[in-house]
């Protein structure tokens, strides 16, 4: 398990709430789709692009980013890590910029087949092995909104209309992990003579990994080491690690 708080098929952070008056980097951010989500709430949006994007950016690459360290309260790589040639070097970049208890969310992409030139595609393993070792953690990671499987019949079937379908195949993928889980359950009961509760447990964290290992991509909620120095009010209001959070359908 990634030894932090397991989201399956529901979100692991509001993007509104956690930028509301904060100061955020948008690394890698496009068009700066996240611009006017992070105003709305109040918060200040700097976008990072590597190349000369427009007056919207500032020019930059995630392995060396021209900020002071301890800039910002939030960092967002969406759908970015992947395409990141040093991933340890963007990690330790993050940590420096990021003030103490703020940060990093996104996405990173994981049964993703090559893209657009992408380099690593993550699993939570080295998500929270590139945090920790930059003096971040990991606290919470989602997933078991679509699959890996759905996903490359979407790729193979192109350019046939097929996103309808993968909602479908979806709630078939987790219909599937959900009677495993079971079976689970029943053979921890019978053949280890383990307890309800603790069998049950073992078989819902079965489903929570069984969900991860195939998703197509994670959504992550890392913060970097000094929150206790930070007052009850100026914490973000994220999952605590530790637990498997209650799981969607």
């Amino acid at each position: 398990m990634p030894g932090c708080r397991v989201f399956i098929n529901r979100p692991n952070y509001d993007l509104k709430q956690i930028c509301a008056g904060k100061s955020v980097i948008d690394i890698g951010c496009g068009y700066g789709r996240n611009r006017a989500i992070v105003e709305a709430g109040g918060g200040t949006w700097v976008g990072v692009e590597p190349f000369d994007g427009g007056a919207h950016t500032v020019v930059g690459r995630a392995e060396s980013l021209p900020f002071a360290d301890a800039s910002f309260d939030i960092a967002i790589m969406d759908a970015v890590l992947e395409h990141v040639e040093d991933v340890g070097a963007a990690f330790a970049e993050i940590a420096r910029i990021l003030k103490p208890g703020g940060l990093f969310v996104g996405y990173a992409a994981f049964m993703e087949c090559f893209h657009e030139i992408s380099y690593s595609h993550l699993s939570h393993m080295p998500l929270r092995h590139y945090a920790e070792k930059n003096g971040l953690e990991l606290v919470s990671i989602a997933g078991g909104r679509r699959f890996g499987i759905d996903y490359h019949l979407q790729v193979l079937l192109y350019p046939i209309p097929f996103g309808f379908a993968r909602v479908a195949i979806a709630s078939a993928i987790r219909g599937v992990f959900r009677l495993k889980s079971v079976g689970a359950y029943c053979a921890l009961r019978l053949k280890r003579r383990m307890g309800h509760r603790e069998a049950a447990e073992k078989a819902r964290a079965y489903y929570g990994l069984e969900c991860l290992r195939q998703s197509v991509g994670l959504n992550y909620v890392i913060q970097k080491r000094g929150a206790a120095d930070l007052c009850e009010a100026d914490k973000p209001s994220v999952a605590a690690p530790g637990k498997m959070a209650p799981l969607a359908a």
